[in-house]
């Protein structure tokens, strides 16, 4: 013990890598089973010991490494986020009400974009599992090409919750606005306009949430009287280029339309573009209703309808589900997928546009 009352010499050094328990160890003549159980304040070391092991790290810079120790605990306090497009603006804000929520609770999130790519996601899902993450929040492809890996991930006890998207199929629960409903009321909110000829325009196939805006947009068609014209489909990719092109050949091909329901912002914006340069008005020629990134259409300058999905609200609650489940322990079944609200707002263009 006369050594450790003894004068405290500063151990600050030239280390040209990443410190060690060893390099504390060594600084202080003692063991790394000693540092060890210092830096987790064991019983069994003195309050003096762990005063110079916490002061020995602080001048080398020590930090640990917290992957080593989450595998002895089985706990890492990080959640892995799948997220597909950060040029959306809907992305960026469910990202933040994830972080907040994560943030307030103790857990650390880890952000991966898949690009829409199967590839890709299947790259970020196997990194975030062998990193032993203690949850992932997914918004899937939904090719389905990758349902074994998202089933063996669950089954090797990384809880899952999927946002925006769903995979009922695979029995994950889920969070998320009734995209059904949602486009239900935005396309009859253009034909409250006195629209009838409305085009829509993107992908429709996939994922749910593709599928579910088209059966919304169509029902809203028939029960308002309007029949159904597959001329006034539009598939599109999701970039401003593709749509633009788009929209100037059908115009070229002599198909007449008085609106426009889009699946996002990105075609949208490319289809807004077209419009004007086709010398027509925005919203007095062609109405245009879009879900959710907002922030590229402003940049049109125009009027416009958009669907607000409360991306911070998903955020916040699809990561509340995810840590209930962790920190229960409970089965997925004894939980229930959560909706959330959306309504249909008129944007106008932002002061100096």
């Amino acid at each position: 013990m006369k050594a450790i009352r003894r004068k405290h010499k500063s151990h600050k050094t030239q280390l040209t890598r990443r410190p060690t328990l060893n390099d504390i160890a060594k600084a202080l003549s003692v063991t790394p089973a000693t540092v060890s159980k210092a830096l987790r304040d064991s019983s069994d070391i003195s309050r003096e010991m762990k005063e110079l092991v916490k002061k020995t790290t602080k001048e080398l810079g020590y930090r640990p490494n917290l992957l080593a120790r989450a595998l002895i605990n089985q706990k890492t306090k990080i959640l892995g986020v799948l997220v597909p497009d950060l040029r959306i603006s809907f992305f960026s804000e469910a990202l933040r009400g994830m972080y907040e929520e994560a943030d307030a609770k103790g857990y650390e999130c880890l952000f991966l974009v898949h690009d829409e790519l199967d590839a890709k996601e299947k790259q970020k899902l196997e990194f975030l599992s062998d990193i032993h993450v203690d949850g992932l929040l997914l918004n899937p492809v939904g090719s389905k090409r990758n349902n074994q890996l998202y089933q063996r991930i669950s089954q090797h006890g990384t809880r899952v919750v999927c946002w925006d998207r769903n995979l009922k199929e695979l029995g994950f629960r889920s969070v998320a606005i009734n995209d059904v409903d949602a486009s239900y009321k935005l396309t009859t909110q253009i034909i409250k306009e006195g629209r009838n000829r409305i085009l829509f325009l993107g992908p429709h196939s996939g994922i749910s949430v593709l599928k579910d805006r088209f059966k919304g947009y169509k029902m809203a068609l028939a029960d308002n009287g309007i029949a159904f014209r597959s001329e006034l489909v539009l598939q599109s990719f999701r970039s401003v280029k593709d749509s633009h092109a788009k929209i100037l050949e059908i115009q070229k091909g002599g198909i007449e339309f008085d609106a426009i329901v889009s699946i996002g912002g990105l075609i949208t914006y490319g289809a807004g573009k077209a419009v004007i340069e086709m010398n027509r008005s925005i919203p007095g020629d062609v109405i245009l209703g879009e879900f959710g990134d907002n922030d590229v259409v402003y940049k049109l300058g125009v009027p416009f309808y958009t669907i607000n999905q409360n991306p911070y609200e998903i955020g916040k609650a699809s990561t509340d589900m995810l840590i209930q489940m962790i920190e229960t322990g409970k089965p997925d079944a004894n939980f229930k997928d959560i909706i959330i609200q959306s309504q249909v707002v008129q944007r106008l263009p932002i002061d100096g546009d």
